[in-house]
């Protein structure tokens, strides 16, 4: 079909759409004595309708061929909004990825490890490989376990120590004291696999080199009475705070009550230990950064190393905030209309921030900081991504555990009633079904991508390869550990 039979054709189509008008035949419309004034009323009535209904026609249809044309940067995106503003319309053109290298390729990192809860009480993590086999199961009572960012450690930790397992078969690597001892709020890993930070309890934030087990505890300052919107009863210590390292691993940022006053400080990794470069808190001087009124903040650092993007899981919100000046750039409403309605899927390149209902998707585009949709995902192959008109053909070219993207940041996965749909990055459209007569919940995608496991309805763990062919059913019923998450 060429260009001019698709504008046709969607010139019917639209015109479809208009009420039906009844319009007589020319030559009756020439006035005659024996008409009535409210004949000849009508008759023109009926006119101006059918030339309105051409006009709105003419519209939609030079709207289409734009959105039909390669686009280039200023192509209006309907829906979209900027700076929290609902009313905005900016111009965005999603961009292409940026296809990244794919490292994580060891044995190890190919294993897919789920916590597990017996009724009785007893709880087990589990190794499972990409040929389906049971790999490895150890108790799950000594701590909490989080995955090393290369694939290939299970670290628990305790409130007195921290083991590595070996994520290919579980074995134990080493055991490290915790001193101080105590609980810890959150955990983040360095890109490159050296460095293991935490938030303790007890107000501080201690990095430890993984090679060495050498730890350097480093006093983090917190407001005592800060906000927990929604919380009740007597606390001790940064509860709301998370922590990120930067893409080189060699810079920390640490985000604590982010309730408010948001406290956001920068260290520098140096074999010796953390050094602190940078301090703001909300509302000291000029210091102007947001706020989340609820338990869960996802945030990144972007691949220039300028700037951090964080997801408050409990508003929708995004952050985007200036590293050099440690102060906000923007914080971008989402439309999000309950709590944690919505889960971030960053892309690794940095680019957009997809975000998932239950049915739908949304789209930021952090260039514009623009936010399009929502979606539906496309259901057949002959679909058109639901974003395709906003990019234009190239020349070359964290993330929630239950939509994960492929390790080269080209492709999104998304599960549910009818298997896995693989989507492409950014238009998202279907390029591939995996098991669509399986009813799956969560998704992990192996190291090289070359294997997706997925948890089943019927408390089951799916072995599915990523080029297609039949799923392997394996009797597991837990949920994942990995070290992307939203």
């Amino acid at each position: 079909m060429t260009d001019d039979q698709r504008d046709d054709d969607r010139m019917r189509r639209l015109m479809a759409r208009s009420q039906p008008v009844s319009v007589p035949p020319f030559d009756a419309l020439r006035p005659t004595p024996a008409r009535s004034a409210r004949r000849s009323i009508a008759v023109t009535l009926a006119t101006v309708i059918v030339a309105v209904a051409a006009l709105y026609a003419g519209q939609q249809l030079s709207a289409f061929r734009q959105q039909q044309a390669s686009p280039t940067t200023g192509v209006a995106a309907p829906s979209g909004t900027a700076s929290g503003n609902p009313t905005a319309s900016p111009k965005v053109v999603l961009p292409q990825p940026v296809p990244l290298p794919v490292t994580r390729t060891s044995a190890a990192a190919q294993v897919a490890w789920l916590g597990t809860s017996a009724p009785d009480g007893t709880a087990e993590l589990i190794g499972v490989d990409p040929t389906g086999a049971i790999v490895a199961r150890m108790p799950w009572a000594e701590g909490r376990p989080y995955r090393s960012a290369d694939g290939t450690l299970i670290v628990v930790v305790a409130d007195d120590h921290i083991s590595a397992y070996s994520a290919l078969d579980g074995s134990k690597q080493w055991t490290y004291p915790r001193k101080p001892a105590g609980g810890v709020i959150d955990v983040a890993f360095s890109p490159d696999g050296r460095w293991m930070a935490f938030i303790g309890s007890e107000a501080y934030v201690q990095v430890m080199d993984l090679r060495s087990g050498l730890t350097q505890t480093t006093p983090l300052a917190h407001d005592p009475n800060a906000a927990t919107p929604g919380m009740s009863g007597s606390f001790t210590g940064p509860i709301w705070s998370t922590l990120v390292f930067a893409r080189d691993s060699a810079r920390l940022y640490t985000i604590v009550d982010w309730g408010g006053p948001l406290r956001l400080t920068a260290f520098n990794v140096t074999p010796g230990g953390l050094v602190q470069t940078a301090t703001a808190v909300s509302g000291n001087g000029a210091a102007r950064l947001p706020t989340c009124s609820g338990p869960g903040l996802a945030p990144r650092v972007l691949p220039d190393g300028r700037t951090l993007i964080a997801f408050c899981n409990y508003d929708g919100d995004l952050w985007l905030i200036d590293l050099a000046t440690l102060t906000a750039i923007d914080d971008i409403r989402t439309g999000q209309t309950n709590p944690f309605e919505q889960a971030p899927i960053f892309t690794p390149d940095g680019q957009l921030v997809y975000l998932r209902s239950q049915s739908k998707l949304k789209v930021f585009d952090v260039r514009t900081r623009s936010v399009l949709g929502p979606v539906f995902a496309p259901k057949t192959t002959s679909d058109p991504g639901p974003f395709s008109w906003l990019f234009g053909q190239a020349d070359a070219g964290y993330i929630a555990p239950t939509i994960p993207v492929s390790p080269d940041g080209t492709k999104l996965y998304w599960s549910g009633s009818g298997g896995i749909e693989v989507l492409r990055i950014p238009d998202l459209k279907l390029i591939n079904q995996l098991s669509p007569s399986l009813e799956l919940n969560e998704v992990w995608v192996s190291g090289d991508g070359k294997t997706l496991y997925a948890t089943g309805s019927k408390n089951e763990l799916y072995v599915i390869p990523e080029a297609g062919g039949a799923p392997i059913s394996v009797p597991v019923n837990g949920t994942f550990f990995a070290s992307e998450h939203g």
